[in-house]
This record gives C-alpha cells, sequence and structure tokens, in this order.
C-alpha cells in the first residue's frame, strides 16, 4: 500500500510542476501537458484504489486509514478541477483549434501577428491541419449553434457594447479601428495560462441592422476542449444581454 500512497503523492506533486514550470517557462509546452496529463491519469488510479481499500476497509468493520481518505482527497483535486474546467462537452469535442462565427468567410486578424508570442498554430482559417473546408465541417458537426448574431441596431452602439463585454470577460485588447468595427483581443486560460487569439467584426447590414462575428483561436494545441466554442457562446450571451439593457 506504500507504492499506492508515494505514487499518489507523486502525481499530485508532478500535476503541480507541471503548471507552475510551464507558467514560469521552465517547461516545455508538450512536456508540460504530457506531464499533467500523466499525472492526472495516475491520480485518477490512486484515486479508484484508494476508494477500493476503505470500502473494504467499511465492509470488515476495520478503523479507516484516515491516510488513505486524505490521499484520495488530494488525487481528486487534479482530475476534478480539469473535469470542471473543461466539461464532458470539452472531452467530446473535435479536434480542432480554430473556431468562428462564420466558417464561410471567417474574420481576418488585421493587427495580430505570428511572430508575436510563441505559438504552434496560424492564424490562417485552415492552415494547419485540416483545410478551410474540412475544419467548417468539422464546426459544423461540433458546434452547429455557433453561427453570426445580427442585431436591429446600429453598429457604432454594437461596436461599443462589444468592446465592453469584452473588456468585462478580461480579454486584453491589443488592437481596434473603429471605422471599419474591428477589434482584436487575447484571453489567457485559468490553469495554465495559454493565450488564445481572439478578433470581432461588426458588419453594418443597414442604418439599424448589424452582424456581429468573432473568431477565436488557440495558439498551441490541436484541440482546444471546445474552449473557443464556450468563449464564443459567452461572449455573445453577454452582449445579447448588454444590447438588450442599452
Amino acid at each position: 500500500m506504500k507504492i499506492i500512497s508515494w505514487s499518489g503523492q507523486g502525481a499530485f506533486v508532478s500535476s503541480v510542476l507541471a503548471v507552475l514550470g510551464y507558467r514560469a517557462d521552465l517547461l516545455p509546452f508538450r512536456l508540460a501537458f504530457l506531464l499533467f496529463l500523466l499525472a492526472l491519469l495516475l491520480c485518477v488510479v490512486v484515486v479508484i484504489l484508494g476508494l477500493c481499500s476503505l470500502v473494504i476497509d467499511l465492509v470488515k468493520k476495520r478503523p479507516l486509514g484516515m491516510d488513505y481518505l486524505l490521499l484520495v482527497v488530494i488525487c481528486s483535486i487534479g482530475p476534478g478541477v480539469t473535469l470542471f474546467s473543461v466539461g464532458l462537452d470539452g472531452i467530446k469535442a473535435p479536434m480542432i483549434h480554430d473556431i468562428t462565427s462564420d466558417t464561410v468567410n471567417p474574420p481576418v486578424f488585421l493587427f495580430t501577428q505570428e511572430e508575436q508570442g510563441f505559438r504552434e498554430n496560424s492564424l490562417v482559417y485552415g492552415a494547419d491541419e485540416f483545410s478551410a473546408e474540412q475544419l467548417s465541417g468539422l464546426q459544423l458537426s461540433g458546434y452547429p449553434d455557433i453561427r453570426t448574431m445580427t442585431v436591429k441596431l446600429p453598429a457604432r452602439v454594437v461596436y461599443q457594447k462589444a468592446l465592453f463585454v469584452a473588456s468585462f470577460l478580461g480579454w486584453e485588447i491589443s488592437a481596434q479601428d473603429v471605422l471599419i468595427f474591428h477589434f482584436e483581443a487575447q484571453a489567457t486560460t485559468a490553469m495554465f495560462g495559454f493565450v488564445d487569439d481572439i478578433v470581432v467584426r461588426i458588419t453594418p447590414l443597414g442604418e439599424d441592422s448589424t452582424a456581429i462575428d468573432i473568431r477565436s483561436v488557440s495558439r498551441l494545441g490541436t484541440s482546444d476542449f471546445s474552449a473557443n466554442a464556450k468563449r464564443i457562446r459567452l461572449f455573445f450571451d453577454k452582449l445579447g444581454e448588454e444590447l438588450i439593457i442599452r
């Protein structure tokens, strides 16, 4: 049973070191992420074995091993936080990292450059693992609800509200052009501190009608575990609320 205890402690420490090591630029992305995943898997195994040990103690009416109970609790933290953050939808998400409300004519990054910050993925739509047509098909299959948002309001009003919502959500506005109702931003994930690039395009459809499109791209990784889709949904939800109460 000591092996289980040592394995659990090692797995928990490894998961923490993987996150801190990446955020402190001490570990490369792929090594840190692989170490984190392996540590999570080991934590899950330790939790299962620990629970089995506790159940045996209960069945045989022996005093519960408080050390194993504590170990189960500690080893549950990493998998629990990850599952809560990613969710079941994230686990089942398509293996893509570039999500947009307009897959036919995706918003283009005009100011953000690929040389800015460390990245593995391109800012050009369909320039990575999948072509633009393949990427569009995968997104429409996985996130059919993410579409262009249309409102009966002037583009100028919508643009100002969109900037406000982006700031409210904690995005860092890096560039904006009020003449074309366009702005770009970066969002940082909570755990690893991954940076994702965002572009928002506001298109006037008339004096009192406007289309809002957004695109969110992960700089690292093949799959975003639905992080970009969740970000776009949240942005549209908050923007809709702001436009109603304006």
